[in-house]
């Protein structure tokens, strides 16, 4: 949600039991800890896991989370077999001879000590590993056909980006031709990907506000991004869209766009973004473009009914200060409409936007704005539309704008899933929390309204209890009734650093952090702690079991420390 910068604090230290994990480490240990892998890719190591019917129970140095069978997909309980309740007779008589479980085998305390000593060794080089690579300035590295890919989430990270981008480029240069000035031809241009929303605004060199999620820069022609891990789908979205704007810079560095053709730049971008992203029976990567967006049709199908739609004439005419999220949604919705109602349509369309891209038009300007390859044009609305209804064989915009808003009005939606969609961006994406008080509160409403919506009709889903609960607490200030919402979430999914965090804010009635675009700003104001001593105990394990869940977020450990020492005072007063 979109509110006031503050500024950022820096990295403080950690607190003392990130210290004591990392010591653990790098001294030989009786014992291996436990591993979980959940379902979604989670990784959680250094913790004790006990097996029960119903599931596991996770003990971490803060507390217990326990977790159903469905959300594992791996555990790994080694060594230390105390809490081990024997399944047989014969499992009972190695644990009297002090045999130990090592990945589903049972060995003697020679093999096992040797086995732990190779294990610390490898443990330790992984951890120096890790340690260098979190500097995103020793980022791993791959050099691909067309780019550079850096980045510091991981090697299985930059390979999965490297294969995704590369196999865009063929699929772009399939639909529209790449040919690259041979300056262009000889660099490989460079992509960051960052592993955090936090990392990614703080180190990013076009200085992007909290609620950009990519950008591609043509002043130092680099793609920027970071890796959603609770919404990895989200984060290939962004990667398409704003390889888009590099591969389309690529086909004429000289056309600047987003200055008078931003519904086009924009639209194709979402266009792409919004691909389904499949490996074929050869395990080839495949890119199908063209998916559908429920949040954006709801968006136009809202708009068209309450008379605010944006015409296609304004559409065209749009500039880019007025390009909101809402005119995001119809310039989507208008490129679907013609690459999807018709295949003649579909090919008229491809037709345009090349000409457009690589500047074969009747006019153009002069674009006097900075640009690394010295002069720029721009194409005028009037020429983009000439063209658009040429290619199209249309004499006027108003029976186009009729079949689009009547191909939008028909598409049938799950209305549950859409207006969460719908809500979902919104509280992620920064909208009701800005300078426009008036826009902010109907922004909320709406949000609000459409949770409501989705949760009542049999919509079950943790992000959704979450979102409805960053308003009610954040937007209205109802700290019991968020907390209520963020409890539910945790219930879905114990496993969520984010939830738990602002469970604790909820529980404690104190405000450190709002989630600005998924950024973690400090907030500024007392440090007074309500709700009762039950609570604000609760209220720290939550803190400390966020700070566990995601110990590379330095935010939330730093909070963690912070709300101990808040705490020990409240205590002692």
């Amino acid at each position: 949600m979109q509110r006031p910068p503050q500024d950022v604090p820096l990295r403080p230290r950690p607190p003392i039991w990130r210290n004591a994990a990392l010591a653990l480490v790098a001294l030989a240990r009786t014992a291996v800890p436990d591993t979980v892998v959940t379902e979604d890719g989670r990784v959680f190591e250094d913790l004790t896991v006990r097996e029960h019917e119903e599931g596991y129970t996770l003990v971490f140095q803060n507390g217990t989370i326990d977790v159903p069978r469905s959300m594992v997909a791996e555990v790994s309980i080694e060594g230390d077999m105390s809490d081990y309740v024997p399944r047989n007779e014969d499992e009972a008589q190695k644990l009297a001879q002090g045999f130990v479980r090592y990945q589903g085998r049972w060995v003697g305390k020679a093999a096992y000590q040797a086995e732990l000593n190779r294990k610390n060794e490898e443990r330790r080089a992984r951890l120096a590993e890790r340690e260098l690579r979190t500097d995103f300035t020793h980022a791993w590295e791959k050099e691909t056909k067309h780019f550079l890919v850096r980045t510091n989430t991981s090697p299985v990270l930059l390979e999965h980006y490297a294969e995704l981008l590369e196999t865009y480029y063929d699929l772009m240069d399939e639909r529209i031709g790449i040919k690259p000035s041979p300056t262009l031809r000889r660099a490989r241009m460079t992509v960051n990907i960052y592993k955090s929303r936090a990392e990614f605004v703080k180190l990013n060199k076009a200085r992007v506000g909290p609620t950009v999620l990519g950008y591609f820069w043509p002043h130092d022609q680099t793609l920027n991004f970071f890796h959603d891990y609770q919404d990895p789908g989200r984060s290939e979205q962004v990667a398409l869209h704003e390889c888009t704007h590099l591969l389309t810079y690529l086909v004429d560095p000289q056309f600047v766009p987003a200055v008078k053709s931003i519904w086009i730049n924009e639209g194709v971008a979402d266009l792409f973004g919004s691909s389904d992203v499949i490996r074929d029976g050869r395990g080839r990567l495949v890119i199908t473009p063209g998916k559908l967006l429920t949040d954006r049709v709801l968006t136009v199908q809202q708009a068209i009914k309450d008379g605010n739609a944006t015409t296609l004439e304004q559409l065209i005419r749009l500039p880019p200060e007025d390009f909101d999220a809402f005119q995001y949604a119809h310039a989507w919705s208008f490129l679907y409409f013609l690459t999807q109602k018709s295949p003649a349509y579909d090919k008229a369309f491809w037709s345009f936007f090349k000409d457009i891209y690589a500047l074969q038009v009747e006019k153009k300007e002069v674009y006097e704005g900075p640009d690394k390859s010295g002069v720029a044009y721009v194409i005028p609305p009037d020429e983009v539309r000439r063209l658009l209804l040429k290619k199209l064989g249309q004499k006027d915009t108003e029976l186009l704008e009729r079949e689009w808003k009547d191909f939008i009005a028909g598409i049938p939606l799950e209305a549950p899933e859409a207006r969460f969609k719908r809500a979902y961006r919104t509280v992620r994406f920064g909208a009701g929390m800005g300078a426009d008080r008036a826009a902010n509160g109907r922004a909320r409403e709406q949000a609000l309204s459409d949770l409501d919506f989705a949760l009542a009709h049999g919509f079950v889903d943790a992000r959704a209890y979450w979102a409805r609960g960053q308003l009610k607490a954040y937007g209205y200030g109802d700290f019991e009734a968020g907390g209520l919402d963020f409890k539910r979430a945790i219930a879905l999914d114990p496993l969520n650093p984010a939830y738990r965090f602002d469970a604790a804010q909820a529980l404690c009635g104190h405000l450190f952090a709002l989630n600005v675009g998924d950024v973690e700003i400090r907030m500024a104001g007392d440090r007074d702690l309500l709700g009762t001593d039950e609570e604000l105990s609760l209220a720290k394990q939550e803190f400390g079991l966020a700070a566990e869940l995601d110990d590379d977020n330095d935010f939330y450990a730093e909070t963690f420390d912070e709300y101990c020492d808040l705490y020990a005072k409240h205590q002692s007063q």
